[in-house]
């Protein structure tokens, strides 16, 4: 074979294949394409999975809170109290505990209302909102009766609405249960709210958790 014929041949291939290259080209941006595609599904997918992981841990972390939160108040609203017999005041002494052991439950409420605010960010449910700060309600609630009662004892003979209030004070310092207790159910129903709320959210991260294992 000439050179001459060698060199025509060359020819004819290039001609031939000219369409090699074009496609390996677009071949290779099409794998770009997809690359950066499943990559942004991945993407899409983690953030999903850690926000509803991080929706489920808050949740989790809401309920528990604030149920400790109920017990507190419930235990600043105790009818229980010992009192040191040497006591000069009884009544003023009580008042006293019941105040240092609401201010001991600082911590607690803070948390819980870190917790609302993350929660809130998370998932934005009013019924949440709305049953956490009624906690807070009855919170500051309590804490007014307690001052107000602090070094207040009724006169002699007490004017009719003095004695209205302070009955009501009494009622807000003591959980005695019962249809004059205004306080506890207004707890329970908060509670029972968020149960309901957060539970299913707390449920179904983990229902999600043991189907991956």
């Amino acid at each position: 074979m000439s050179e001459v014929e060698v060199i025509t041949a060359c020819e004819n291939v290039c001609r031939d294949f000219y369409w090699v290259g074009p496609v390996t080209e677009w071949l290779r941006n099409l794998a770009i394409v997809i690359g950066v595609g499943v990559a942004y599904v991945q993407l899409n997918a983690w953030r999903r999975e850690h926000v509803s992981k991080r929706t489920a841990e808050t949740a989790e972390q809401l309920l528990s809170v604030a149920l400790n939160v109920k017990l507190a108040i419930a235990s600043v609203r105790s009818v229980m109290e010992q009192v040191r017999a040497d006591a000069d005041d009884t009544r003023q002494e009580i008042i006293d505990m019941k105040l240092n052991r609401l201010a001991s439950y600082k911590e607690d409420f803070e948390r819980l209302r870190e917790l609302q605010v993350l929660h809130e960010a998370y998932v934005g449910s009013n019924d949440v909102k709305s049953a956490v700060d009624e906690l807070f309600d009855v919170r500051q609630e309590v804490y007014a009766a307690l001052a107000t009662l602090s070094g207040w004892n009724l006169a002699a003979n007490p004017r009719p609405e003095h004695v209205e209030l302070y009955q009501q004070l009494n009622k807000a310092m003591y959980s005695t249960g019962g249809q004059y207790d205004e306080l506890t159910p207004r707890v329970d129903a908060a509670i029972e709210t968020l149960s309901q709320m957060l539970l299913p959210e707390i449920r179904m991260e983990r229902k999600q958790w043991s189907k991956g294992r």
